[in-house]
Formats: C-alpha cells, structure tokens, sequence
C-alpha cells in the first residue's frame, strides 16, 4: 500500500514536467495539529467484550521545500518532528491520559492544485488542493494519507523572490495499522517559506 502511494505521487511529479510554465522553488518551515482517535473491543467468551476508546492529538513541526512544476501545480517534500499525548477511556470505566507512541520523525510528499489569483503587483492569492504521503519512521506509528485544501497568499519582494503563507486544512487516512483501529484523523497545517521564480 504504502510503495503504490509514494509511486503514484511520483508518477504525478514526473508527468506534470511537461506542462511546466513558470517554474518556482522554496523552503521555509511547518507547523500542524492533527486530532485522531479510534476504537478497541475484545471479545471474551459469548458474554464479556472490553472496549477502548482512544484518542491521540499531536503536534508536527519542521521543514519544507516546495517545487513549483507550473503555475497550477507543486511538489513539496517535508521532514518533521511529531510528539502528542494519548488519551483512553474503558467499558469499566476507566479514565487516563499519557502514553501512547513514542515521539517521531517523519517525511512527507505531497503534490497539489493552485489557481493564482493576482491580487496587486506584489500579492497573488491561490486556493490550493492536493495529496500528501507522510512516513513515520516510528514502528508504533502509522503512516498518513492526507487530503487537504485550503489557501495560499504569495509577497513579491521583487520581480522573482517572494514569500509565502499557506493555511490547509485535511483529513489523515491512516494507512498500516489494524491493530489499534485508528479512524479517519483530521488537522491544520501552517506553512510559511520563501522562493523565487526562474
């Protein structure tokens, strides 16, 4: 699953050089909350089942570079660190928070849709959609298939070098991991970087 993910992405990276336009490249740095829980039940015998409900929000941070293939489309790749805190509650009524999976580092790719909107001579605003494959290099992690969707706003410094903000929004598919159950996740992610077009 994971090796047809990351071929597909790279496949989409490498079809897409032939309609490049208006190539751009940049780094700068990330920041994201993701929620995500799931569900537990043990059967015992015909008359007893035990359920755990559990939930494990983390914080990613870290870094990026993006690679603008042509005016509507992008690649970026991503390395970043991931910690959060898990929280669990029983059928007997047991309550606890802490735990969970040890803190991890992760890389991503990810491919997206932009539609610049000039807004001046130095804005451009851009609604933006897309995929992102994040690897967790943690064995209790799973991995993440993102879809998200949200908006960008370039700053041109001069006519080639610009800064950007990007505000995403999306849901974590959780790809690898049958034995915690873990549902569909969901979070922001913030991105703030500079680039330059050649």
């Amino acid at each position: 699953m994971k090796k047809g993910i990351i071929a597909v992405l790279c496949l989409l990276l490498i079809g897409s050089a032939a309609f490049t336009l208006d190539k751009a490249a940049g780094a700068g740095l990330l920041i994201g909350e993701t929620f995500q829980g799931g569900s537990i039940t043990e059967n015992y015998y015909d008359y007893y089942s035990y359920t755990v409900d559990w939930t494990f929000n983390r914080t990613s941070f870290g870094a990026f570079a993006f690679f603008g293939l042509s005016q509507y489309l992008e690649f970026n790749f991503a390395f970043m660190h991931k910690a959060g805190e898990a929280s669990v509650s029983t059928s007997d009524g047991e309550n606890y928070t802490g735990g969970g999976p040890e803190p991890t580092s992760a890389v991503g790719l990810g491919i997206y849709g932009k539609y610049p909107i000039p807004l001046s001579d130095r804005f451009v605003f851009f609604p933006t959609a897309g995929l992102d494959f994040e690897f967790n290099f943690e064995e209790n992690w799973w991995d993440d298939l993102w879809i998200r969707g949200g908006v960008g706003i370039d700053y041109f410094l001069g006519d080639t070098i610009f800064l950007r903000g990007h505000f995403i929004y999306g849901a974590a598919i959780p790809v690898g991991e049958d034995e915690l159950k873990p549902d569909v996740g969901h979070g922001l992610l913030a991105k703030v970087g500079i680039g330059f077009m050649f």
